[in-house]
């Protein structure tokens, strides 16, 4: 395989982690569709440690394998803010390019909850310092913290994978459905097998 400078890139800036398959506590959240709590089974995956950046999407768009992202500073190429303003499909586009894939819903939650099904990646409470909620954590418990996305990594740098709470959504690749967890299997999950939306 040939890559370009840019690719090689990518691979240079991307640092993953392998999490450990097995079981953990999936769901339990206070909306109707994250019920019922549960166990569920994964098998191990690693994740990329950071959000991919505007400058790493943009690679991929200079490669021609991505649409440009939208919105202010969206093509910034050489920002380490998250890249915001793109769709499931534009995500899922630059994880092929990147000879990646989008995780499912279930690696996700495995990743950012642990195995012990806590709400946040560090624990039971909202830590300002540890994330960037901003003034949109739906309870304005954070307006010490900005109120837009900033660089990958500049919260809980202490922790293996940065941003799992606040900073910016997460694209996953399952498509949505409200009764899924209710009766998804217990191993390996991987979303309905069609729906409405992402």
């Amino acid at each position: 395989m040939n890559c370009t400078v840019d690719r090689l890139l990518v691979f240079l800036l991307s640092v993953m982690v392998r999490i450990l398959g097995g079981p953990f506590i999936m769901g339990g959240g206070p909306e109707a569709d994250e019920q019922p709590r549960r166990t569920v089974v994964v098998s191990a995956f690693s994740i990329d440690a950071d959000e991919v950046t505007r400058a790493e999407y943009a690679a991929c768009v200079a490669a021609r394998a991505c649409a440009a992202a939208q919105g202010a500073g969206a093509t910034d190429a050489t920002s380490r803010r998250p890249v915001t303003g793109v769709s499931w499909h534009d995500a899922d586009a630059y994880c092929k390019w990147a000879h990646k894939r989008l995780p499912t819903e279930a690696e996700w939650e495995r990743a950012a909850r642990g195995t012990d099904g806590r709400t946040y990646p560090w624990g039971e409470t909202v830590d300002c310092a540890r994330a960037n909620f901003g003034n949109y954590d739906g309870e304005g418990r954070c307006p010490q913290n900005p109120g837009h996305p900033v660089d990958v990594g500049s919260f809980d740098a202490k922790s293996e994978l940065h941003d799992l709470a606040g900073n910016v959504w997460e694209w996953v690749a399952d498509w949505y459905d409200a009764r899924y967890y209710a009766h998804a299997p217990s191993i390996n999950p991987r979303g309905p097998r069609h729906g409405e939306r992402r």
